[in-house]
């Protein structure tokens, strides 16, 4: 069983099993699969799309298009022959310059996407530049470009998707996967240990632990113990170790330095876990001028015009979803009613919003009637007997915080931010828990940073923080697009919602 960290407080860890990684022979990849294989499928990939996209548009265009005004005056296909390899190489150009060809080890599908759009669009723009530029409008139909750049996103997105399907399964079966071996057991080893055991598609596979006090044959966070961290070396051979993630506590400084030598000597690529304790104490932040380096703090990005421009989205949204979404939320008020009548449709809970200051949740009920009433507070776990069947379904899916729209509209929330704790919650965390209090500089939101990397209800709160101060001090308009996109993939595959 893992060690609790001094610094962290007793919460409720996550309940879910993990895999136990096995230090036992490599597994072997496939032989015909180079390890970072499928950056370089889409080479060819996106090639033949672009291709069949120019096809498919000029013949939809030419053939189907309703918005074709002129009869009998087809442009011929011949001048869209030769221009192939270079719209080919306009795209490629592109997508390249967005990282779309780099390894994707430990980049998310979302931010892939993101790249992938952002590389399209400017494939659209060079490639409608230059027809202008060259005056071969006369050849070349721009609707058959919008076509062809509509049908290239839809197909490259569809691709990405199904290879990043086809890889999380060999990575789940070791292959193409970069073993890792842990070397102690830092406050920040467990929680990059779940996460690389939770999340294979990153093409980590942790194969080991080493550490002094943690006797050999027992686990750490599912991992089985090798042997001490003196056997570095040897169980690095034995193990096959690609990487040493080192995790050594902060005051074992002098020890750290020589691993790190170690390391270098025996020529293995190795990283530095960063105590959990110093990540959420510290918060500095370092810039250069003129390669001169110098160290300033941290603070919010939520401030000013980002945050009236965020507010002035929240309005817009909230406003346009209570609208949208008025019908569904009555028919699903109106089966709790017939399915749980002995309470009422609508939850209320004081919950410590931004500067502290407390306001009224809403969410409809998921539980029965009084479900405190015999526990007190008590968050939510895995088969919690207090949930109703009907609730557990609106859970899953996140229909419960629709309520929570409100929220947003009259300014309580915002549609992304830190999750709101109850009171009796907050008040434990901002004592116990290193920069929580950091979480209430901003308004807490529908969904957050952590929400979307699977942390709710009962992981631990600790990881939590972790995640809603990098979000507050990382602010910008395409995390908050990213974190709403991955909210709703996330309600149909969420884990961690009870």
């Amino acid at each position: 069983m893992a060690r609790q960290s001094p610094a962290s407080p007793a919460v409720p860890q996550e309940a879910d099993a993990l895999p136990t990684s096995q230090p036992a022979q490599r597994t072997g990849r496939l032989v015909f699969l180079p390890p970072d294989w499928l950056p370089l499928a889409l080479l060819g990939g996106d090639a033949l799309i672009v291709v069949g996209s120019i096809a498919t548009a000029y013949s939809y265009y030419h053939n189907l298009d309703p918005l074709r005004r002129t009869e009998g005056l087809a442009l011929p296909f011949g001048p869209y022959i030769p221009a192939m390899p270079i719209v080919v190489a306009i795209y490629l150009v592109s997508l390249a310059i967005n990282q779309q060809y780099r390894s994707w080890r430990g980049r998310t599908l979302m931010d892939l996407l993101l790249g992938l759009y952002s590389g399209i669009g400017l494939a659209a723009v060079l490639v409608l530049a230059a027809i202008s530029v060259t005056n071969l409008s006369v050849h070349y139909s721009r609707l058959t470009i919008i076509y062809m750049v509509i049908l290239t996103a839809v197909l490259m997105t569809a691709e990405r998707y199904l290879l990043r399907q086809y890889e999380t399964r060999l990575r789940r079966q070791g292959i193409g996967a970069e073993r890792v071996l842990i070397v102690g057991t830092g406050p920040g080893a467990e929680m990059l240990v779940r996460r690389m055991s939770m999340f294979p598609q990153y093409g980590f596979q942790v194969c080991g632990v080493l550490d002094d006090e943690l006797g050999r044959g027992t686990s750490f966070a599912g991992v089985p113990v090798v042997g001490g961290v003196d056997e570095l070396p040897a169980q690095a051979r034995a193990l096959a170790a690609d990487q040493v993630f080192i995790a050594m506590a902060t005051q074992n400084r002098g020890r750290l330095v020589h691993l790190i030598k170690l390391c270098e000597d025996q020529k293995l690529e190795f990283k530095v876990i960063p105590d959990l304790l110093d990540i959420m104490s510290t918060r500095t932040e370092v810039n250069s001028i003129d390669g001169l380096p110098i160290v300033g703090v941290r603070h919010s990005r939520l401030t000013g015009a980002n945050a009236a421009v965020k507010r002035l989205i929240d309005i817009v949204v909230s406003v346009v979803a209570l609208v949208v979404l008025a019908i569904p939320m009555l028919v699903f008020a109106v089966l709790l009613k017939l399915t749980s009548p002995g309470g009422p449709v609508i939850f209320k809970q004081e919950r410590i919003g931004m500067n502290r200051r407390p306001f009224i949740v809403l969410k409809f009920r998921t539980m029965i009637p009084d479900a405190e009433a015999a526990t007190g507070p008590a968050v939510a776990l895995p088969g919690d007997p207090r949930t109703t069947s009907l609730g557990r379904i609106m859970r899953k899916l996140s229909i419960d915080e629709l309520p929570q729209l409100w929220n947003v509209m009259r300014g309580d929330m915002s549609l992304v931010g830190p999750r709101p704790q109850p009171t009796f919650f907050d008040e434990r965390y901002s004592s116990e828990v290193p920069r929580y209090l950091e979480r209430q500089r901003v308004r807490p939101g529908l969904s957050g940073w952590a929400e979307v990397n699977d942390l709710r209800g009962a992981a631990p709160i600790v990881d939590r923080t972790i995640y809603d101060v990098y979000y507050i001090e990382n602010w910008s308009l395409v995390l908050d697009l990213k974190i709403m996109i991955l909210t709703v993939l996330r309600m149909f595959f969420q884990r961690h919602a009870y």
